[in-house]
């Protein structure tokens, strides 16, 4: 009796040590990748934020490397902006991109490294699994819905709840833009200028200005990986 209630005691203790020290080994992060690479689809001056009376700069896709050096002159070149109407002013610009982004990535989590593996099994309600060994490879990256995902497999498990320890993706108040939708095929998303702009004799170039050292997040009990937002900043000039 005596020895059955000692391995009662030493099972409970041998869980209980499991338990706590696999929850102190779970970790997240964010870092950078080096490559963040997106497909503009869209984009429109508005004169507000719910951008009710839109002119559309251009209309086309075009693959972007946010995370190069010559992200901001790619991008401001997606479409000539000489037929901006005058006289109108402009105080935000709504971009549509699509949500299957290509990412290069190792990143620094707990005492090690997730990385992109090349694989191909993120969806909607399917985060990216990395790899914790070999070369970060190229791979696409789907902006998944909005709900909590498990650490253990990256899969969506139900809506935002931050008293679970899912990893939580919500889009209802982004961090650089203005307002952000993600759905069937795209996200959009809507910045305030640095300055409101009107139009005078000459056409304006458009500069934008990112920080992608953040844009990747990672939890380590899987590598699951997700796409964070960028931090973006645009001005007419």
């Amino acid at each position: 009796m005596g020895t059955h209630n000692n391995m009662k005691k030493i099972f409970f203790i041998l869980f209980f040590t499991f338990f706590i020290f696999g929850k102190a080994f779970a970790a997240t992060a964010n870092g950078e990748p080096t490559q963040y690479q997106v497909t503009m689809k869209k984009v429109e001056l508005c004169t507000d934020l719910a951008c009710t009376s839109p002119y559309v700069v251009g209309e086309r896709d075009m693959d972007a490397d946010i995370a190069s050096v010559t992200a901001g002159a790619d991008v401001g070149s997606f479409a000539p902006t000489t037929g901006i109407p005058p006289g109108i002013v402009y105080t935000h610009l709504r971009v549509t991109i699509s949500r299957t982004f290509t990412i290069t990535a190792s990143i620094s989590v707990g005492e090690g490294l997730c990385r992109t593996d090349g694989g191909d099994n993120a969806n909607a309600t399917q985060m990216t699994v990395g790899a914790s060994s070999g070369a970060a490879v190229a791979e696409s990256m789907y902006l998944v819905n909005a709900g909590g995902y498990g650490p253990s497999d990256g899969t969506r498990d139900g809506d935002v709840d931050a008293a679970d320890n899912d990893i939580d993706i919500d889009y209802s108040s982004p961090s650089s833009a203005k307002t952000m939708t993600v759905s069937g095929d795209n996200a959009v998303m809507v910045y305030e200028l640095t300055a409101p702009y009107q139009k005078t004799l000459r056409a304006p170039v458009i500069k934008v200005k990112f920080d992608t050292s953040a844009a990747v997040g990672v939890e380590n009990t899987a590598c699951a990986m997700y796409i964070n937002e960028p931090s973006v900043t645009i001005s007419l000039q």
